[in-house]
């Protein structure tokens, strides 16, 4: 056993023993002292207390992400533990990477973690990392949710809960400057337009920031956002039993985006670039162009020294077109029936739009650059039947989702990465329609007196299609054949001998008298000349057709007993799944499958509320069941010269851990202390993959490999102070802290190879503080607040293309300073 494993067993150890000695204590009162607000929340869809939710749920209000400083959704997860969250930093644009005790959103298949806004899934990664204003709450519901929630979400949920209007007129307006030329305006109104029976509102934020990359190519700048988004609710109630609630939203990013740093250059092996890093820049100086590399160049395999200096010339018909535009709307209309029934329909539709560039080298040289264009747009349709009795509380749902996705790609690879020829594919169209349709149910009975059984279930039908018209261009560009004496050479047959871009042209050739009429080149009269081959063009078509189909089922089961009025017991089994889908083999025409994959999760805990109401101490315990992990893999095809993403199912991985999450008004008016803790140990039981590589033999190698973004150990810590000023306001001032262990950045991944091995993110501490001026009539507040306060610098993800692996890095430290006013 690792040391890494006996010290997550030791924290477990000791939380479990804190649980104990702390549901042991003496209720004291705590003279004096407020005790913590409840928190509604709506988990099981209904509302109720946190603590009589027998799972493991965090919800942060309005206030608290006011106080902490939370600007996008990104950042809500340093405060809770387990949880990773962070942008994709260039690979999916508006994207939030999110893993809930190692299971999430990993990129190229479906969202292992579902994002809702308003109760509406998103049905795509791009868009998601939502900017946090207007916001009433923001849920995070841990382990799987298969049986009430959406579709895929084996890893949980996260529920975006935006405010609502109401009968008192409200005005906000909030202004934001900082570090790095941070400019963000926030603003909003909403009351009743007919009291009593119509209210609206409508919130708009934008935010202006320098960006923290500077290209040396050309001195532009980089990760510097530029996004509009607004917000408009209006609620209708006709009668006292029937609600209609209609939301628009959009958000429009015209940033200079992320551009993926180079983390890592595979120089050895026989696919690593060091095989002919050399033959590269022999041909170079013999005959520039031939290794296609600008004058004066040189084969760059260098990792940047400084982690925001990138080096990119992929700008125009690259990062320049940049841009991703999203469009929702929304329409909740509830009826109560009696006292006992009540309907519910929710209806959406999405649109998005975007141009994504990804560079996938991370230098001004040419290896690899792709520019994709989307278009899609989900319809989704949800009828849920409430029912409410004195020992019942069910709900009965059914849940349809269409999807349509069209884009189109242009993807370059030069004879820098591929050594012989330069390989463009030109997706002109690449459909993916989607129908999902749900049936739902969960009841929660009261059975006995302090016991409650809450079963649930969820059928699933998922139907996928692909549509892919594409053609592949191959371009031979120096010399398919060397007429000398000696060298046989049948063109016809596919006998090549590249000049120069060989050993033995590199080896060879230089060294021969008049060295440069043996290349083919064009004279004064743009005649072909030399003793070789010119270079050869060869198209095909590449398209893809497929359809396949889905069906399963995901229970879950809960029982949980009050041990008090205070104090909840709870042990549990869910199941999630995430959908199938198409990967790549060569230029077969039909698009293969890969299969599903699953979790279940065995869960015990405990929730309760101590010391008179000024102590919250929650926990839970979990194993995760992990089958059909889904995996990508880029890689050249040998068949067909590509560059091709592979999905497959990979084998079984199994999951322990613990989370405490900790909120205590100690005796000292003003001041609240919270402490989180999570950990975490996987193992991998199964991946059966060739080994040795390209041998054919398939074997367990599970050994050999990790999941990533499953840090042993996470942690959050918080104080916070509130005093009064007398007649004029209070001031509150607080710092946290927020604790990560070190993690890999990719999954999963073969920590065996040197290569491979460098998607790591070290451990980090990330400790945050802000001093906070609020008028007594809670109008106007002035806060400044600085982030990353140790300026540190992590890795935060990685994705993995042929001899390079490129990453993200996180933002350095910032200060910011907000003036607002609120008319309540």
């Amino acid at each position: 056993m690792s040391q890494s494993s006996y010290f997550v067993r030791a924290t477990f150890g000791a939380a479990v023993f804190l649980l104990v000695t702390t549901t042991g204590l003496v209720s004291t009162p705590a003279i004096g002292q407020n005790v913590i607000e409840e928190i509604v929340v709506t988990a099981r869809k209904r509302a109720e207390n946190l603590q009589d939710v027998p799972a493991a749920v965090s919800a942060f209000g309005t206030e608290e992400l006011r106080d902490r400083g939370i600007d996008s959704l990104e950042e809500v997860g340093r405060l809770t533990p387990n949880v990773a969250m962070t942008e994709t930093n260039g690979l999916i644009a508006g994207a939030l990477l999110v893993f809930i005790r190692g299971i999430g959103n990993d990129p190229g298949f479906d969202q292992g973690v579902g994002v809702y806004v308003d109760d509406v899934y998103l049905n795509r990664p791009s868009g998601s990392l939502l900017d946090v204003y207007d916001v009433e709450r923001i849920e995070i519901l841990k382990g799987p949710q298969g049986h009430l929630y959406g579709r895929n979400t084996i890893g949980g949920a996260i529920k975006y809960v935006s405010r609502e209007p109401s009968d008192e007129t409200r005005m906000h307006l909030e202004a934001k400057v900082g570090s790095d030329s941070l400019r963000r305006i926030r603003a909003g109104m909403s009351g009743p337009l007919s009291p009593g029976s119509i209210w609206g509102s409508v919130a708009v934020s934008k935010t202006g920031h320098e960006g923290y990359q500077t290209n040396t190519y050309n001195g532009d700048q980089y990760a510097s956002p530029d996004i509009l988004s607004a917000r408009g609710t209006l609620i209708v109630q006709p009668t006292d039993s029937i609600r209609m609630k209609l939301v628009a939203d959009l958000m429009r990013d015209r940033s200079n985006p992320y551009v993926p740093n180079r983390v890592a250059v595979n120089l050895g092996g026989p696919a690593g670039l060091g095989t002919f890093g050399s033959l590269l820049s022999a041909a170079n100086q013999f005959y520039p162009g031939a290794a296609f590399l600008a004058p004066g160049q040189t084969l760059d395999t260098r990792l940047p020294s400084d982690i925001d200096t990138v080096n990119t010339a992929f700008l125009e018909g690259g990062f320049d077109e940049y841009f991703l535009d999203t469009n929702g709307l929304s329409l909740m209309a509830t009826w109560d029936i009696n006292d006992a029934w009540s309907v519910r329909s929710i209806t959406a539709v999405r649109e998005m739009d975007r141009a994504a560039p990804f560079d996938f080298d991370g230098s001004d040289q040419i290896y690899i650059n792709t520019l994709q264009q989307w278009d899609t747009e989900d319809f989704s349709q949800e009828l849920q039947v409430n029912f409410t009795g004195d020992n019942i509380n069910a709900v009965f749902g059914i849940y349809y989702l269409e999807g349509d996705y069209l884009s189109r790609s242009l993807t370059t690879q030069t004879a820098l990465l591929r050594l012989l020829t330069t390989h463009v594919k030109d997706t002109h169209s690449d459909e993916r329609p989607l129908e999902s349709t749900s049936y739902y149910a969960n009841v929660d009975w009261d059975f006995a007196e302090n016991w409650q059984l809450s079963v649930g279930g969820r059928v699933t039908t998922d139907n996928k299609e692909i549509t892919q018209v594409a053609d592949i261009e191959l371009t031979n560009h120096v010399a398919a054949c060397l007429n000398l004496p000696g060298l046989a050479c049948n063109p016809a047959a596919g006998h090549f001998v590249p000049v120069v871009l060989s050993p033995l042209g590199a080896q060879i050739v230089p060294t021969l008298p008049f060295f440069q009429f043996f290349l083919p080149h064009m004279d004064e009269d743009g005649n072909t000349v030399g003793l070789g081959n010119a270079p050869s063009v060869t198209t095909y078509p590449e398209n893809k057709v497929g359809k396949d189909e889905w069906d399963e089922f995901t229970p879950s089961a809960k029982l949980s007993y009050k041990l008090s009025e205070d104090t909840l017991v709870y042990v549990g089994a869910s199941t999630g799944f995430k959908s199938g889908g198409f990967t790549y083999t060569g230029r077969d025409y039909i698009a293969p499958t890969y299969d599903p994959e699953f979790v279940t999760t065995y869960s015990v805990g405990v929730k309760t509320t101590l010391l008179d109401g000024t102590l919250r101490l929650n926990f839970e315990a979990f194993l995760n069941e992990y089958e059909d992990k889904q995996f990508t893999v880029v890689a050249l095809d040998s068949l067909s010269t590509s560059l091709v993403q592979i999905n497959d199912n990979v084998g079984e991985a199994e999951s322990t851990g613990a989370e405490l999450e900790l909120l205590w008004l100690p005796p000292v008016e003003g001041l609240a202390l919270n402490l989180n803790l999570g950990i975490l140990d996987v193992e991998i039981n199964e991946l059966i993959d060739e080994f040795p590589p390209q041998s054919g033999i398939l074997t367990n190698v599970a050994s050999r490999h990790a999941l990533g973004y499953s840090p042993e150990l996470s942690a959050q810590a918080r104080v916070q102070y509130t005093t009064s000023l007398g007649n004029i306001g209070s001031l509150t001032m607080g710092v946290d802290a927020d604790y990560r262990d070190e993690m890999y950045t990719d999954s999963p991944i073969d920590v065996s190879s040197p290569f491979l091995s460098t998607a790591v993110s070290e451990a980090r501490t990330i400790a945050n503080a802000f001093l906070t001026f609020q008028s007594n009539d809670n109008r106007w507040r002035v806060s400044l607040e600085g982030k990353n306060l140790s300026d540190k610098r992590v890795l935060q993800n990685t994705f993995n293309v042929s001899n390079f692996i490129m990453g993200g890095y996180s933002r350095g430290r910032t200060w910011g300073l907000t003036f607002a006013y609120d008319t309540n």
